[in-house]
C-alpha cells in the first residue's frame, strides 16, 4: 500500500510538471496580429513548418495572420510588395520537438481571387473558398482543401487529403496517406503509392494512379478515365457515362468497373499470361491465343461511340452492369 502511494504521488509530480512546462511554454509562444491591403489577385507564399493553419477568404483585399507562432519559432518574416506576399515562421535550423511541443497555431485571411502558395513539414492545413490556385505541400501533414479554383495541387507524404467541391485542374498526390475527393468538377488526377483513394466526383477528365492502394468510388458523366495500378485494386461506378473513354491497365491487381445498361461503347480487354477476364455486360466470352496463355475480349454495346481498353498480366479485369 505504501509502494502504491508513493507511486501516485510520483505520477501526480510529473503531471503538474508537464502542466507547468506547458504553461511556461505557452507563456513565452510569441503571438502574431498582421493586417496588409494586397491586390485582389494577390500570389501569396506560406511557409509554416509545423502547427495547425487555417486558411479563408475576404473580399477586402486584405492580407491577414494572427494567432501564435511554434514555441521554438524564432520569430516571422512577412513581406507585401508589388502584388506578392510572403509569411514565413523562422524556426532554428535545429528543431528540438517534443511529446507536448506546441507547433504555430494561425488563422489567415487573403483574397478570394489570390494565388497560393503553402509548403510545411508536420502542419495541419485548412484551406477554403480561394478561387486564383492553390499548391498545399506538406510531410506529415492533413490537408482538408475545398471551394477551391482554377488549379489546385496538393501534396503530402503520410497525411491524409481531403478534396471537396474543388473545380478547374485538380492535382492529388500522396505516398502513404488517404484521399478522399468528392464533388469536383473540371479534370482530376490523383496519384498515392500505398495509400486508399475514395472518389466519388464529377470531373469530365478523371486520371487515378495507385501502386499498392485501392480505389473506391464513383466517376460520374465522366468522359474520358485514366486507370492504372501494379498490385492495387480499382472499384468504379460509371454511371451517367453514355460514351466514356476509358484506358486502364493493371500488372497483378483486379478493375472492377459498373457501366450502365444502355452504355455506348467498344470495349477491348486484353491478358497477357492469363489473368481473369469477367464480362457481366453481355453474353461474349473471352477467347484464348492459339499459342500462349494470352487471352482477349472484344464486343461493342450501343453505337460503340465510346471506347473501353483494359489490359493486364496477372490480375483480373472485371465489366459489371449497374
Amino acid at each position: 500500500m505504501k509502494a502504491l502511494l508513493q507511486w501516485i504521488q510520483a505520477v501526480s509530480l510529473a503531471l503538474i510538471l508537464i502542466i507547468l512546462g506547458s504553461s511556461e511554454a505557452l507563456a513565452q509562444r510569441q503571438s502574431v496580429d498582421e493586417t496588409r491591403q494586397v491586390t485582389p489577385n494577390e500570389k501569396v507564399r506560406l511557409e509554416v513548418m509545423r502547427g495547425e493553419v487555417r486558411i479563408r477568404t475576404n473580399t477586402q483585399n486584405r492580407f491577414s495572420v494572427s494567432g501564435m507562432l511554434d514555441e521554438d519559432a524564432t520569430g516571422f518574416e512577412l513581406d507585401s510588395s508589388n502584388g506578392f506576399t510572403e509569411f514565413i515562421v523562422r524556426m532554428p535550423r535545429r528543431v528540438s520537438g517534443g511529446l507536448f511541443t506546441d507547433g504555430s497555431e494561425l488563422e489567415i485571411s487573403v483574397p478570394v481571387n489570390s494565388d497560393i502558395e503553402f509548403t510545411g513539414v508536420n502542419v495541419n492545413v485548412d484551406l477554403h473558398g480561394v478561387q486564383g490556385g492553390a499548391r498545399i505541400r506538406t510531410v506529415n501533414g492533413a490537408i482538408d482543401a475545398a471551394d477551391l479554383g482554377t488549379f489546385v495541387d496538393l501534396n503530402t507524404v503520410n497525411g491524409a487529403i481531403s478534396s471537396h467541391n474543388n473545380s478547374g485542374r485538380i492535382e492529388i498526390t500522396t505516398v502513404n496517406g488517404s484521399v478522399d475527393e468528392r464533388g469536383s468538377s473540371g479534370r482530376v488526377s490523383i496519384e498515392a503509392v500505398n495509400g486508399r483513394i475514395d472518389v466519388d466526383s464529377v470531373a469530365e477528365i478523371v486520371s487515378l494512379q495507385v501502386v499498392n492502394g485501392r480505389v473506391r468510388g464513383r466517376v460520374q458523366s465522366v468522359q474520358e478515365l485514366d486507370l492504372e495500378t501494379v498490385n492495387g485494386s480499382i472499384e468504379l461506378d460509371l454511371s451517367g457515362s453514355p460514351a466514356p473513354r476509358v484506358s486502364g491497365s493493371t500488372v497483378s491487381g483486379h478493375i472492377e468497373l459498373d457501366f450502365d445498361a444502355d452504355v455506348n461503347a467498344r470495349f477491348s480487354l486484353r491478358s497477357n499470361t492469363g489473368a481473369r477476364l469477367v464480362n457481366q455486360l453481355t453474353n461474349d466470352e473471352p477467347s484464348r491465343d492459339r499459342f500462349g496463355p494470352s487471352r482477349r475480349l472484344d464486343f461493342t454495346m450501343g453505337d460503340g461511340s465510346g471506347d473501353v481498353r483494359l489490359t493486364s498480366i496477372s490480375g483480373r479485369l472485371e465489366l459489371r452492369q449497374r
